[in-house]
């Protein structure tokens, strides 16, 4: 594989890939997240997905409710050209920026609900959000401190179990709560994933 760096790059890259692809499946493992925990997000997507705007919504009101989270926002962007506040240096987020924002949000909740392969291709993905944010990736525009992401990801998880529990999904008892298990090792390891990037090894 050749890189702009050229094939020593390309190889170092693979490496780097493979060892997290190895960790990822250790970490699975060892939190005994299987298809069957996969299978359960799949289940439950066709409730949980319609409610996943509304979560996203609540997600970015209880971030923009704080100076320090919704700085982030407003100094940082990863494939958006546009203005991120009106005026510059300021926190009032542009509406472009805002709706970037969550539909970015939205696509990667709604993926990881209703994937059904986790190969090697989507392990990467969940990988390269971590990288992309700690500003390791190719894009050099962004670099959130992990304090925020980890925030967020607790956030996002707190607010998708509440959907979970507290609407009426038409979902049995043990489905819900076999959900609720899945999800919450999905966070976990999703979150060091985002560790791995962002804490030296």
């Amino acid at each position: 594989m050749r890189t702009k760096n050229g094939i020593k790059g390309g190889m170092k890259y693979v490496y780097a890939h493979t060892l997290i692809i190895e960790h990822l499946k250790s970490k699975s493992k060892f939190l005994n997240f299987t298809t069957t925990d996969i299978h359960l997000l799949n289940t439950v997507a066709p409730k949980l997905v319609p409610l996943v705007p509304t979560a996203v919504d609540a997600i970015y009101n209880k971030l923009f409710s704080f100076d320090v989270t919704k700085s982030v926002f407003a100094k940082n962007k990863v494939n958006f050209q546009g203005a991120t506040a009106d005026p510059p240096d300021s926190l009032n987020l542009t509406a472009e920026r805002i709706a970037a924002l969550k539909e970015s949000l939205d696509k990667y909740l709604k993926k990881v609900l209703t994937q059904a392969e986790w190969d090697d291709g989507f392990l990467g993905y969940l990988s390269h959000l971590g990288k992309v944010h700690a500003n390791k990736a190719d894009s050099k525009n962004i670099d959130v401190s992990y304090v925020h992401m980890n925030a967020t990801l607790g956030l996002s998880e707190h607010i998708l179990i509440d959907a979970l529990l507290n609407h009426d999904l038409g979902l049995d008892d043990k489905t819900k709560s076999d959900a609720v298990l899945a999800l919450n090792k999905f966070f976990w390891i999703q979150n060091d994933l985002f560790t791995m990037h962002y804490v030296p090894h």
